[in-house]
């Protein structure tokens, strides 16, 4: 309860601001990669909220949150470097890569990955800075599993 009494008064511990920052921008992105097609599958729903659970160590709640909440920011914006630039703030390279194999996850869970998913990520990882073979590499990781 204190929590979310600090939270309202705006005396957040700065550290849970910055990873609540971050669980979003991650959301908004995997978000914006399913909508990207126009058509935002159970499948890429279910793998979206199993991405943060498994990245975030949170629960099903707390993930349907995020995922509500990043719905919401993704209607709002057009701009993917606002999303990019927390997660650059916050992760290191390797930390990135994740990122980008999230987003990979996602587009593969409905069976297939257009064109449209394929130059989102490819944008995303260059905001994110993450090379074309590296990006390349997760791909064929996630296609693999």
């Amino acid at each position: 309860m204190w929590g979310k009494v600090s939270e309202l008064l705006g005396l957040g511990n700065e550290s849970t601001t910055k990873a609540n920052e971050l669980h979003l921008a991650t959301a908004a992105l995997m978000v914006h990669v399913s909508l990207v097609d126009d058509n935002f599958t159970a499948e890429e729903r279910s793998q979206l909220l199993e991405n943060l659970q498994t990245r975030f160590h949170i629960s099903q709640d707390d993930a349907e949150q995020i995922l509500k909440d990043a719905e919401a920011e993704q209607k709002d914006t057009t701009c993917l470097y606002r999303f990019t630039k927390v997660i650059t703030g916050e992760l290191d390279q390797d930390g990135r890569q994740q990122i980008i194999k999230l987003l990979w996850q996602v587009a593969f869970a409905d069976g297939h990955i257009d064109d449209f998913e394929k130059n989102i990520i490819a944008k995303v990882g260059g905001l994110l800075g993450v090379s074309a073979k590296d990006r390349i590499a997760l791909k064929h990781e996630v296609e693999a599993a």
